[in-house]
């Protein structure tokens, strides 16, 4: 995965930074929650699921996105990353990834940039 989203794109259009955002809003889907909406949609339960727009599915969330949480959750760990380890897209991406995760305020500022790639 590049960089590179097109002109005219901001952060908020990018689908990294979406599943992100899910993911740090705790809205992923659970076993729990798959029990509790099979309970409420019954026979329909299936079809809910598939149109659901609340939770995301963790098999929905892109491999790249886990990978960089998981570096992500290295680096807080203490993992000693040093400066060639990873490429510099990678380092770029875990800054992201900590705005987002961390809900700093300049997450706010990120999503409403323009992208400059």
């Amino acid at each position: 995965m590049g960089l590179n989203r097109g002109a005219g794109k901001t952060a908020a259009d990018w689908p990294l930074l979406q599943e992100l955002q899910t993911l740090a809003a705790g809205r992923i889907c659970s076993p729990e929650v798959r029990q509790k909406c099979q309970m409420e949609n019954g026979s329909f339960a299936a079809w809910a699921c598939g149109v659901c727009q609340e939770y995301l599915r963790p098999e929905a969330v892109s491999p790249w996105t886990w990978h960089l949480l998981f570096l992500y959750q290295l680096r807080r760990a203490g993992y000693p990353f040093k400066a060639n380890d990873l490429t510099l897209e990678t380092w770029l991406l875990l800054e992201w990834v900590g705005r987002v995760l961390e809900g700093s305020a300049r997450a706010d500022m990120v999503r409403n940039q323009r992208l400059p790639f």
